[in-house]
């Protein structure tokens, strides 16, 4: 019998934690942290501590206590006993929190299999900011990368790359005893790399699966224009044309396809763009995998902005070690203030701080980052402050942003191009909407085990 738990994903955007046992196999497909996770018992200064691993989150239902899951260390608190794991394998689709963050959670015997790709990004990020990135300790992480193929006892798995707004990003192919199985991971349409998705739902097709586990974070009733990538280049492009002085643009570092986008409108402007230490480290740490990526040390059209510190006199001794490797290419808040209009320059939330040093005149700020941010009560309080930003110093607001996920349109072609005989749609608050386009849907509620 071929079953799929879900302990996440259900009828949620995120989250994704999904058990697939087939026979003796038994293998979750993503391990991560739903966007909403604990937040109706914790808040800022309020969170749970680490050296007391589960005990907090099994308290309130948090996390689902099944045995054989969890490492030692994670339930010395708790009343679930330790016993050796009987989970084969976890397969993750890519780095971002909602599908990695629960892996310290897991027993250290449990194998991992991820793309070369996604572990770099992780340990890079790890590095930067160790106490929110973290996938704990494994014995075995094993890499792939599009075109491998390997076996979890009698399970045949195929990752297939995938576009989404973090690179490195897989979709499975995974040959169970009643059929292929199809998990999309996240993914779109309408991207610079759209050819990874489209090959995707080819190799997919051609297996002639029985299930198709689909993402479904857009499938909206409603009609929105879906923009693309190249949509969102000309409107920064038109933004740093149009504009009389410094422009700020915010975007998720991993957004590695934001970055080009920027960068390329930045140059075509006449301009130089402007990170930080952190964003140049990101940046190195993935060229040897995107050879399409400038690099920092030697690129002239990228300057490193080194913040005031300590000494107040720009000594290396003030910047960690992994920062003075960029000192060469160093750009203060006095040279940025001095040449303002000739400079695009990464500013995120928590740097708006600079802006009181680089006094910015006729400034633009693009958001170009998730919309979520700008909306919502539970966003308020940031999105005053930095409304409050803007009107001090007088810089125009815009917004120039597209979806790291698949539009319904896109959607309803995956499916109808893959062809499966079963859609269990998640990572979506719209489940109901894929019986528009398909004769046989079994929605999961979360906690829920469907027989396939």
């Amino acid at each position: 019998m071929t079953t799929l738990t879900f302990y996440g994903g259900a009828n949620e955007i995120g989250g994704n934690k999904i058990l697939l046992e087939d026979k003796d196999a038994r293998i979750y497909l993503d391990f991560g942290q739903s966007f909403d996770f604990g937040e109706q018992y914790f808040h800022e200064y309020l969170q749970p501590r680490a050296a007391h691993g589960l005990e907090v989150f099994f308290e309130f239902g948090l996390m689902p206590p099944v045995p054989k899951l969890y490492s030692r260390s994670m339930l010395e608190r708790t009343e679930l006993k330790y016993a050796p794991t009987d989970i084969d394998g976890v397969l993750i689709t890519h780095s971002h929190s909602d599908h990695v963050n629960h892996l310290p959670f897991l027993d250290e015997s449990i194998p991992v299999h991820m793309g070369h790709g996604t572990h770099r990004i992780l340990e890079a990020y790890h590095k930067l900011y160790p106490s929110l990135v973290n996938i704990g300790e494994h014995d075995q992480i094993n890499h792939f990368k599009s075109g491998d193929s390997f076996s979890i006892k009698h399970l045949e798995v195929q990752p297939v790359h995938v576009e989404h707004s973090i690179p490195g990003a897989y979709g499975f192919i995974v040959h169970t005893s009643k059929g292929p199985l199809v998990y999309t991971g996240d993914l779109r349409l309408h991207g610079p790399k759209s050819s990874m998705t489209r090959e995707f739902i080819e190799k997919a097709a051609a297996c002639n699966p029985y299930a198709l586990l689909c993402e479904g974070t857009r499938m909206s009733s409603e009609s929105h224009h879906n923009y693309t990538e190249e949509e969102v280049e000309k409107k920064i492009d038109d933004i740093i044309q149009d504009s009389k002085g410094i422009v700020f643009c915010y975007f998720s570092m991993s957004n590695i396809d934001r970055f080009m986008s920027v960068y390329r409108a930045t140059l075509k402007n006449g301009r130089k763009m402007v990170i930080d230490t952190k964003f140049a480290y990101i940046l190195d740490e993935l060229k040897d995998k995107i050879p399409d990526l400038p690099d920092v040390l030697t690129d002239s059209n990228l300057q490193i902005y080194f913040r005031l510190a300590k000494s107040g006199t720009y000594n290396e001794k003030d910047y960690a070690v992994y920062e003075r490797k960029y000192f060469d290419k160093k750009i203060t808040f006095d040279e940025v203030s001095k040449q303002q209009k000739d400079i695009v320059m990464h500013m995120g939330f928590n740097k708006l701080m600079e802006l009181v040093y680089i006094q910015p005149k006729n400034a633009d700020y693009i958001y170009s980052s998730s919309e979520h941010f700008l909306e919502g009560e539970e966003n308020e309080a940031e999105r005053t402050v930095l409304e409050n930003w803007m009107k001090h110093f007088g810089v125009k607001f815009h917004k120039a942003h597209c979806s790291g996920h698949a539009s319904r349109e896109d959607l309803e072609h995956l499916i109808r191009e893959i062809n499966p005989e079963i859609v269990i749609p998640i990572h979506t608050q719209q489940a109901q909407e894929f019986k528009k386009i398909h004769s046989k849907v079994m929605i999961p509620e979360k906690g829920d085990t469907l027989k396939l």
